[in-house]
């Protein structure tokens, strides 16, 4: 009797062209195992999706209820599914997933996943870390060029018609520090230092031979942090979302940077404690924060966020989504084809790290 094939279901991106449809399984056709590959459209609301990463919802009726009354399509594609492409996949999804063994994370976060839940029943889980890393640190070094170079100032003179020079600080020379060593910081440190920029990345573990150190000046564990901070002109946050990372950068971490210093974020919004950044803007004690992202998306109108002075404020677009969807159906594909030979997924999440 032949082996059953590999169910496939990809819930997100919720558009997919024919032809990458095609070219997916075109690819897959020549697996050790037969794959079956479904596309069923599906994700949670922003709001609910944030509880699931936070806790916390801001009112009571972003708060998940039970039972959740999910689309038919999804319930009948979870059946059958040993392996999901998704954005999100509540615990209520799970459930209805017997023979569900393998998620892939649709982006490089993975805080509103119930890993304990997936532990329990044997799923791996692994993230989009690298899917976006070109992009991203594109758009990072973009921003930070932007307040180097004093390009508000230039605007504002040309719609003044006022004619002269702003000023600017060259790049060339500065000192960055890199929190976070994965995908997004090594590209982040790759095009800084070609630059001119003298870049120290921290991380949370240094082993092995892929510790990243050879695309850095200086590489540190995460814990000496405190004393890299004042050392630094520029500091971008590219690390996971985790208990020992939420609100790293806090009243005291900004307190020690230097009166000049660029604060970006490319990372997650729980990264950083907002209310003591707004603060530290409005004291004049950095010079400027760059952030694509926030502790809440989207960022309601009255949040205090859209008037703190020298913030560089962005939606979350740091890659554009085409690139970034055809990207992910590569990793999808090449991890299929990983479970299909009865090997570990690239990007594979291990529990004791988190």
């Amino acid at each position: 009797m032949p082996e059953p094939p590999l169910v496939a279901c990809i819930h997100h991106p919720a558009s997919i062209s024919a032809d990458a449809f095609t070219a997916l399984r075109d690819r897959l056709a020549g697996a050790a195992r037969r794959i079956e590959v479904r596309h069923v459209p599906f994700k949670e609301s922003l709001a609910v999706r944030r509880v699931r990463s936070t806790g916390s919802p801001e009112s009571r009726d972003e708060a998940p209820t039970a039972p959740v009354d999910f689309p038919a399509a999804a319930r009948e594609a979870w059946r059958h599914s040993e392996a999901v492409l998704a954005l999100d996949l509540p615990p209520e999804a799970v459930a209805l997933a017997p023979q569900l063994r393998f998620v892939q994370a649709y982006s490089a976060g993975i805080e509103h996943f119930d890993r304990a839940l997936f532990a329990e029943r044997d799923i791996e889980l692994a993230t989009a870390a690298g899917v976006g890393a070109g992009p991203i640190s594109e758009f990072a070094i973009a921003r930070i060029l932007e307040v180097f170079k004093n390009t508000r100032a230039i605007e504002r003179m040309q719609r003044e018609r006022d004619f002269h020079r702003p000023g600017g600080r060259s790049l060339a020379g500065s000192v960055m520090c890199l929190v976070g060593l994965g995908a997004i910081g090594r590209a982040v440190a790759e095009r800084a230092r070609a630059l001119g920029v003298r870049v120290i990345a921290t991380r949370r573990r240094i082993d092995g031979t892929d510790s990243g150190a050879d695309c850095v000046d200086e590489l540190q564990l995460a814990n000496r942090l405190p004393q890299l901070l004042p050392q630094a002109d520029i500091v971008v946050l590219a690390a996971a979302l985790n208990d020992s990372t939420r609100g790293l950068i806090d009243a005291a971490a900004l307190a020690s940077m230097r009166p000049g210093t660029v604060l970006c974020n490319v990372a997650r919004g729980g990264l950083i404690d907002e209310p003591a950044l707004i603060a530290a803007l409005q004291r004049g004690s950095i010079g400027a924060a760059i952030l694509d992202v926030t502790e809440r998306e989207p960022l309601p109108a009255d949040d205090p966020l859209w008037d703190a002075p020298n913030l560089y404020l962005s939606p979350h677009c740091a890659v554009s989504p085409e690139a970034y969807d055809e990207r992910m159906l590569d990793l999808f594909a090449e991890n299929l084809e990983r479970l299909a030979r009865g090997e570990l997924p690239r990007n594979r999440v291990l529990s004791e790290l988190g």
